[in-house]
């Protein structure tokens, strides 16, 4: 570590250096870096729904949140709309959202909580209404599944510039 020399002979020379030297590190300490952690989207697809009417089932690995579901429905065979059901059931109880479409292709947001263990179900109440189920979720997993590593905010500018470099070869 550079050790810093105060310049300057009268107390006022000095004070005007040392402002110049905190005005220096101050723009350095204003860097921020923040980290993004995408959802994971999750997909599947099925021919019709059960007998029972269960689409899709899936276990939570972690602790998180189902944000949003995408279903593209290929044929409605009644001209009714269609309710369908997001369940979780887990050990400490469960949560459940419902919602109703007659379009084929529907973004809905459920924002579902989940713990490990927990299971995730897609169903409908009328399985004979559809057929041709194109289904995918995005899962948000807790920050304490997220890889970390630490940088010093100069690696992490030095590793921006290489990765611009490569991008432009």
């Amino acid at each position: 570590m550079k050790l810093l020399t105060i310049r300057g002979n009268t107390a006022d020379e000095k004070f005007k250096h040392l402002e110049v030297i905190l005005n220096r590190m101050r723009r350095k300490l204003h860097k921020t870096v923040v980290g993004v952690m995408p959802p994971v989207p999750i997909m599947f697809a099925a021919d019709a729904p059960r007998e029972d009417g269960e689409i899709f089932s899936f276990l939570a690995p972690a602790s998180g949140m189902i944000t949003d579901v995408c279903l593209l429905i290929k044929e409605f065979t009644d001209k009714n709309p269609v309710t369908f059901e997001a369940k979780v059931n887990g050990v400490l109880g469960g949560a459940f959202t419902k919602f109703s479409t007659r379009k084929n292709l529907t973004v809905q947001t459920v924002n579902l909580s989940v713990s490990p263990g927990d299971m995730l179900t897609l169903g409908t109440d009328t399985p004979d209404g559809i057929k041709g189920i194109w289904l995918s979720f995005l899962y948000q997993m807790g920050i304490n599944k997220a890889g970390q590593t630490k940088f010093l905010i100069d690696e992490f500018e030095h590793m921006i510039e290489e990765e611009d470099i490569d991008a432009t070869e």
